[in-house]
């Protein structure tokens, strides 16, 4: 996934307006979970569909990164940065916003309120993990990217983070990143419009009313 909508051609295929590929997010309130590892794509497709939806996107690198701009230790940054997260996800949410929450999901602590969050939107519970399965990739975007200072270098080991583990949440859409963005987006569009005119299953009922 190089560029902004590069093609499998090697030139940029414009993406289909909205209203050519689905009407997600027009008729109802969304809250859309992305979930991956650093390097993955997450924030990429997530600012996509923001712009192709008008999703306001709360990014928790961005929260963190000011933390540690202003002098807070890095253990305290990380747990102040997912407070302040949730907390502007509820405020949005009770403004009737649509949001796409750009965080990883390796924490219970973290589904349960996204699962929270969610349902105070009355939005179904939707996931988009975005996997890249070339990890010279990985190795190459988080080398080169314009990082934060809450953004890291290399890639993700769980065992430096005791206690997490991937979601297990689903149903959910995975999205190979090495594929052209604007396929990639396409497809999240289609699944975002089938999450959201299909009836929950026994899965999203329980989870949803899951309470730490």
């Amino acid at each position: 996934m190089t560029g902004s909508r590069p093609s499998s051609g090697g030139a940029s295929a414009p993406l289909r307006s909205p209203s050519e590929v689905s009407s997600a997010g027009r008729h109802r309130q969304l809250v859309i979970q992305m979930h991956g590892e650093p390097g993955s794509g997450k924030s990429t497709v997530a600012r996509e569909l923001s712009a192709y939806l008008n999703l306001i996107v709360i990014d928790k690198d961005v929260i963190k990164a000011a933390l540690l701009r202003a002098g807070v230790a890095e253990q305290q940054a990380a747990v102040g940065a997912y407070e302040v997260f949730f907390a502007q996800a509820h405020a949005f949410v009770a403004e009737g916003h649509s949001i796409i929450l750009d965080n990883p999901v390796y924490w219970g602590s973290v589904e349960r309120r996204w699962l929270e969050i969610a349902s105070a939107a009355g939005s179904p519970p939707i996931l988009i993990e975005c996997v890249c399965p070339d990890r010279e990739a990985i190795v190459r975007r988080l080398a080169t990217r314009d990082a934060l200072e809450s953004q890291p270098r290399d890639p993700l080991d769980l065992r430096e983070h005791p206690g997490s583990t991937p979601t297990q949440f689903h149903p959910r859409l995975t999205l190979d990143t090495t594929r052209p963005l604007n396929e990639i987006v396409e497809e999240a569009v289609a699944y975002i419009d089938s999450r959201t005119n299909a009836r929950p299953t026994t899965n999203d009922q329980r989870l949803t009313t899951t309470r730490p």
